[in-house]
C-alpha cells in the first residue's frame, strides 16, 4: 500500500514539472518579450544635414557713371587684379562731350529758375494791384449801399409823417368825404412804394457788398504752391554731382580702376558699348572667408535661424565654426542659407558642393524616451509601461496604456509633458510582438 501511495507521489511531481515546463515552453510564444527604459531628463538634440556649394563672397561692384563710351576693356572674368588695377578706360572725346552737355543742361536749368522766380514777383505785385483795387470796390459798394438805404429810409419816414399830418391836421375838414378818402388813399400808396424802395435798397446794398466782400477774397487768395524750383534744384545737385564725378574721370584718364585686389568675377561692359545703371564689374576677395549657399527642407526650417553654428565637410574633412549669416523663404516653405567663416579655408575653394551641418540642443526637458516607445492612434498619442501585479501564480509584469503629449522630439528621443509619466516607470520600448493594455509581458531576455 505505501509503495502504491510513493508511487503515485512521484506520478503527481512528474506531471507539476511537466505542466511547468509547458506553461513556461508556451510564455516563450504566447508572452511578448519587451525592452523597457525609465524616462530621464535630457535635451533633444537636433541635426540638419544639407549639401551646399562654395559660393564668391564679399563681392564688390566697381561701378561708372551711366552713359558713357566704353574704349577699351582690358580685364576678363576670373582674372586676378591688385588695387588700382586698370579694368577699362572711357573714351574721352565722348567724356568731353558729355561733361559739355551737362554743362549746357545745369544752365538751362538755372535760367528757368531765375525766370520763374521773376514771373512769381511779377505776378505778386499783380496780385497786389487786384487786392487793392477790390478793397476799393468793396468800400465803395458799402458806402453806395448805404447812402441809398439812408435816403429811402428818410423818404419813407417823410411818407408817414406826411400822412400823420393829413390825418391831424384841418386840410381835410374843407374837403367832402370822397376827397379826403381819394386824398388818404395817395398818401398810403406813395407811403407803400417808399416802403418798397427802402426794401430794395436794403437787398441791393446787400447783394453789391456780397459780390465786392468776394472779389476781395478771391484777390486775397495765396497763389497756387509751384514745386517747378524745387524740383529744378534738385535736378541741378543731381547734375553737378554727375559733373564732378565726369571731371574726376577726366583727370584720372577716362580709367576705371579696381578699388581692391581679388578676382574679377564679373564683366558688364564691352568695347563700343555705352556704360549701364548697373556694375561695371565685380571683384571677389577672399579676405572676408568663404560664403556657402544652401536650401533647408521646410521640415528643418525651424531648427535654423540666423547665427547658427555650422559645421562644413569635404572629403572627410570637417571645419568648425562656420556661421549662419542670411536666411531667406522659398514659396516651397523651404529656407535659402547663407553661410559665412570668419577665415578663409584654402581647402574650400568657389564652385566646390560640401556637406553643412547645423546642430541644435533644445532646453532640458525632465521626462524623455526613446521615440520607438510613442505610438499614436485616432489623434491620440500614448506609450506602454510594464508594472507589476499581483497574481495567482505570483508576481508578474502587464502592460498598462499611458496617454501622454510629445513637446519636442527628433529620430531617436522624444521629450513629453511631465506628469504623465514618473522616472521610476518602466516603459516599454520594443516589443518582439504585439502587445495591448493589460496583456502580460515579459522582459526580454538578455
Amino acid at each position: 500500500m505505501n509503495r502504491f501511495f510513493a508511487k503515485g507521489f512521484v506520478i503527481l511531481l512528474i506531471i507539476f514539472a511537466f505542466f511547468t515546463v509547458a506553461s513556461r515552453a508556451a510564455d516563450s510564444f504566447l508572452v511578448a518579450q519587451v525592452t523597457v527604459e525609465q524616462p530621464s531628463a535630457k535635451k533633444i538634440e537636433h541635426i540638419v544635414t544639407t549639401e551646399g556649394t562654395v559660393e564668391k563672397n564679399l563681392e564688390i561692384p566697381i561701378t561708372a557713371e551711366a552713359g558713357l563710351l566704353v574704349g577699351t576693356v582690358y580685364v576678363k572674368e576670373g582674372e586676378q587684379v591688385e588695387e588700382g588695377s586698370v579694368l577699362a578706360q572711357l573714351d574721352l572725346e565722348w567724356l568731353k562731350e558729355e561733361t559739355s552737355l551737362l554743362e549746357d543742361e545745369i544752365k538751362t536749368l538755372r535760367m528757368q529758375n531765375e525766370a520763374i522766380a521773376h514771373n512769381e514777383e511779377l505776378a505778386g505785385e499783380e496780385r497786389q494791384k487786384q487786392l487793392a483795387r477790390a478793397k476799393e470796390d468793396y468800400e465803395a459798394a458799402a458806402a453806395k449801399s448805404s447812402e441809398a438805404t439812408e435816403r429811402a429810409a428818410s423818404e419813407l419816414s417823410q411818407a408817414k409823417e406826411a400822412i400823420d399830418r393829413f390825418e391831424a391836421g384841418e386840410e381835410k375838414n374843407a374837403m367832402s368825404a370822397s376827397e379826403q378818402e381819394e386824398k388818404r388813399t395817395q398818401l398810403w400808396q406813395d407811403y407803400f412804394a417808399k416802403q418798397q424802395a427802402y426794401e430794395d435798397a436794403l437787398s441791393g446794398g446787400e447783394e453789391s457788398i456780397r459780390e465786392a466782400q468776394r472779389a476781395l477774397e478771391d484777390a486775397g487768395e495765396e497763389a497756387q504752391e509751384d514745386a517747378s524750383r524745387e524740383i529744378n534744384e534738385l535736378a541741378i545737385a543731381q547734375k553737378e554731382k554727375q559733373l564732378l564725378a565726369y571731371e574726376e574721370l577726366t583727370q584720372a584718364g577716362g580709367m576705371i580702376t579696381a578699388g581692391q585686389a581679388g578676382t574679377v568675377t564679373g564683366v558688364f561692359v564691352e568695347t563700343g558699348q555705352l556704360t549701364a545703371e548697373t556694375a561695371a564689374f565685380t571683384i571677389s576677395s577672399r579676405e572676408g572667408g568663404v560664403r556657402l549657399g544652401a536650401v533647408i527642407a521646410e521640415t528643418d526650417a525651424a531648427y535654423v535661424e540666423r547665427g547658427d553654428t555650422v559645421s562644413v565637410e569635404k572629403n572627410g574633412k570637417t571645419y568648425e565654426n562656420f556661421s549662419v549669416t542670411g536666411i531667406s523663404s522659398r514659396e516651397d516653405g523651404s529656407l535659402l542659407l547663407t553661410v559665412s567663416a570668419g577665415e578663409y579655408t584654402d581647402a574650400l575653394q568657389i564652385g566646390d558642393t560640401v556637406t553643412l551641418r547645423v546642430t541644435k540642443q533644445s532646453e532640458l526637458y525632465r521626462t524623455a524616451i526613446p521615440l520607438g516607445a510613442i505610438h499614436t492612434e485616432q489623434n491620440e498619442t500614448y506609450v506602454y509601461v510594464a508594472e507589476e501585479r499581483d497574481t495567482a501564480l505570483g508576481t508578474q509584469l502587464f502592460a498598462r496604456k499611458v496617454k501622454v503629449n510629445v513637446l519636442e522630439k527628433n529620430d531617436t528621443w522624444a521629450a513629453l509633458e511631465e506628469g504623465a509619466l514618473s522616472e521610476d516607470d518602466w516603459v516599454i520600448t520594443d516589443t518582439d510582438s504585439y502587445v495591448q493594455a493589460g496583456e502580460r509581458v515579459r522582459l526580454r531576455e538578455s
